[in-house]
């Protein structure tokens, strides 16, 4: 019974990890607080199992401290005096041990000796402070947020605001006429594309006519540049003077047009100018084709040779149409009388 008593006190200090046969060193560490550890938990040095805490209780001092004791088995290790003996955890689910920090000092610690205590911060406390920072931003943005919404909530409140969705309805009536006007607009470019096609024809013909005068017009050109030479030697000082008048005068004239002060700026702002560029396009048509038939009667050069006969034009005969059908109304409204 006695023999088989030793076994079973050998065999569970055994299970335990403590090994009686084995030369064992004790130390000690006083903790303000052991964050878990218990009897039996590991001592490790560099996570190499080393030891076991053996005892854990109240120092006598009586402040609350906690003495733990804990056993080395190497006893061919060699533990610096300055050693810390640190509780940490050793697993993600916060299993506690003792870890060896080895320190540099040339006394190494004897049996018994009480070893520098620390505690390892646990994983809660580091998430915790590293979260505390974002928590306190997080609060500033909830209140920042609550104070608009406050905010807008005032606004929309406020009588000033009430008409916000009338505002809103006429500019998308406005923006729908804006769309018609441009749909009209390109179906007026489409309707008038012959139109302009042959107001481009007319000025090809135009271009065509002038490059057979280039004599005449390497003429003109030489002449302006007499000209020119006449003004290099003219009063450049007093030009660029009237010049810079003429500028400002055409500054106040353009921003007196920009109101729609005076003809210029009632012939922007006036719909007529339309229907006035349309009619301008009919006469310059008419004239173009004048011009082609008639070229005599604007240029006067040698280049024909003989005298050309006129040629009545398409503006001739809606001219010739108008004074007949005014002498047709005359002779009618002189009948009646």
């Amino acid at each position: 019974m006695i023999v088989g008593a030793v076994m079973l006190f050998f065999g569970v200090n055994y299970l335990k990890g403590f090994n009686p046969l084995a030369q064992q060193d004790h130390f000690y560490g006083v903790y303000e607080k052991v964050e878990g550890l218990a009897v039996s938990n590991p001592v490790l040095v560099n996570g190499y199992k080393v030891g076991q805490v053996t005892r854990i209780e109240f120092h006598e001092t009586g402040d609350g401290s906690l003495l733990v004791e804990f056993t080395v088995d190497q006893s061919e290790l060699d533990i610096p005096i300055n050693t810390k003996a640190q509780i940490f955890s050793s697993d993600l689910f916060g299993s506690k041990a003792i870890q060896l920090l080895r320190g540099d000092s040339p006394d190494y610690a004897q049996n018994g000796d009480t070893l520098i205590a620390s505690n390892q911060e646990d994983i809660t406390e580091a998430v915790r402070k590293e979260l505390a920072p974002l928590r306190s931003k997080t609060d500033q943005l909830i209140a920042g947020v609550d104070e608009i919404l406050t905010n807008m909530k005032k606004v929309f409140e406020d009588d000033a605001t009430l008409g916000l969705p009338s505002t809103f309805e006429s500019i998308n009536r406005t923006f729908n006429t804006l769309e018609n006007t441009a749909i009209q607009l390109d179906s007026l470019v489409i309707e008038n594309r012959a139109v302009l096609n042959s107001v481009m024809n007319n000025l090809d013909g135009l271009a065509e006519n002038l490059n057979k005068n280039n004599d005449e017009l390497e003429n003109i050109i030489h002449n302006f540049s007499d000209i020119s030479d006449s003004l290099v030697a003219a009063d450049v000082a007093g030009t660029m003077h009237k010049a810079d008048l003429a500028f400002e005068n055409i500054t106040e004239i353009t921003n007196n047009a920009k109101s729609g002060k005076g003809t210029l700026g009632k012939i922007i702002v006036d719909d007529s100018l339309y229907n006035g560029l349309v009619a301008t396009n009919v006469e310059l048509q008419e004239l173009l084709d004048d011009l082609q038939l008639n070229p005599w009667k604007y240029v006067r050069v040698s280049l024909f040779g003989r005298k050309q006969e006129a040629k009545m034009s398409k503006g001739d005969i809606k001219r010739m149409r108008k004074m007949i059908r005014e002498e047709i109304e005359a002779e009618e409204n002189n009948t009646d009388e």
